[in-house]
């Protein structure tokens, strides 16, 4: 009889590691199939269009930050004109801020620009009364496979509301 239930017991031990094994497998399997819908989808914004640098045929290194000395804009008008680009060839969705460096204030924030694409219209928190701004564009970046953080910039400017 004792050789009987140790048989039993050795059956169950086997019966158990290998209900184990397929369950393991199963969420493996599920994790698998069902990693496309954990992938990275960027929100872009609906304002960026396209736009093209000139090609002087050299490959970018790195990221290409655009540098801005100043932004002219309309003055007392939220909805405004400037140029916030995402040079083509940049391995990275951009997002703009705008920081007003005396107060600290953000006027304005996009979503992501993607490379070759730019943001030409845009509303401002609130309009600005004529006179000149010294400001930040924080530029964030986003890697284009999976959205991680990479190398940004802050981009001194001055806003003239005119």
């Amino acid at each position: 009889m004792k050789e009987h239930t140790g048989k039993n017991k050795i059956f169950i031990v086997i019966i158990i590691c290998l209900c184990a094994v397929i369950i393991a497998g199963l969420i493996c399997f599920m994790k698998l199939k069902g990693g496309s819908d954990s992938a990275f989808t960027p929100d872009l914004d609906p304002n960026a269009k396209t736009q093209t640098a000139d090609d002087t045929g050299e490959k970018p290194i790195g990221i290409r930050i655009p540098g801005y000395p100043s932004i002219t804009i309309e003055e007392d008008k939220k909805d405004v004109q400037m140029n916030l680009m995402n040079p083509e060839g940049n391995p990275c969705y951009f997002t703009f801020e705008i920081v007003l460096n005396d107060t600290g204030e953000t006027i304005y924030t996009s979503k992501m620009v993607e490379p070759g694409k730019a943001i030409t219209e845009v509303t401002l928190e609130k309009a600005l009364a004529a006179g000149e701004y010294p400001a930040t564009i924080k530029i964030t970046t986003a890697s284009l496979t999976d959205g991680s953080a990479m190398n940004g910039a802050n981009v001194e400017t001055t806003l003239i509301a005119q």
